[in-house]
């Protein structure tokens, strides 16, 4: 499993209310080279973006409360019920569904998805696609930090992951 190329281990943010789904995910991919956060609502994970980075963020598509699209517009500064217009990140965003119905890809990705994983969900199919999602939005940013340095750069107390 894998298909990580550079030596630094990328920081999932996983977002769904679904436990066995969350649990699968964050269980699987730390095994597979990421370190991984969940939380269980689209609130907790705007919340959770006031405070620190992420390398990539798995929405579950059947996320409950105000739904996984209108996360994905608040988060990408889109949304005509947020706040404000601001992005809260520009890193990459892709929804998980168990059925290829839950969401039309086209309105995910005018959300501000940059894909969809749909079941069956292979952990040694994904975590590679992952990776690949993660490199090349990297290569795009080539000057940005990866989430964990931005972490300790804001505080060099902190303990790494």
């Amino acid at each position: 499993m894998g298909g990580r190329r550079s030596g630094y281990r990328p920081h999932l943010l996983i977002v769904g209310d679904d436990p066995d789904l969350a649990g699968f995910l964050a269980e699987g991919l730390l095994l597979a080279g990421f370190w991984t956060s969940t939380v269980a609502s689209p609130f907790q994970a705007l919340e959770v973006f006031r405070l620190r980075s992420f390398d990539l963020v798995l929405l579950d598509a059947a996320l409950g409360g105000f739904g996984a699209v209108e996360l994905l517009r608040r988060l990408r500064g889109r949304s005509d019920r947020a706040a404000t217009g601001a992005q809260r990140t520009d890193i990459p965003i892709l929804l998980v569904t168990a059925d290829i119905t839950e969401v039309d890809p086209a309105v995910a990705t005018a959300a501000g998805a940059n894909g969809v994983l749909a079941a069956p969900l292979d952990l040694e199919e994904i975590a590679p696609r992952i990776f690949h999602v993660i490199e090349a939005w990297r290569a795009r940013h080539p000057d940005r930090r990866w989430a964990d340095e931005t972490a300790l750069a804001r505080d060099p107390g902190a303990p790494t992951p």
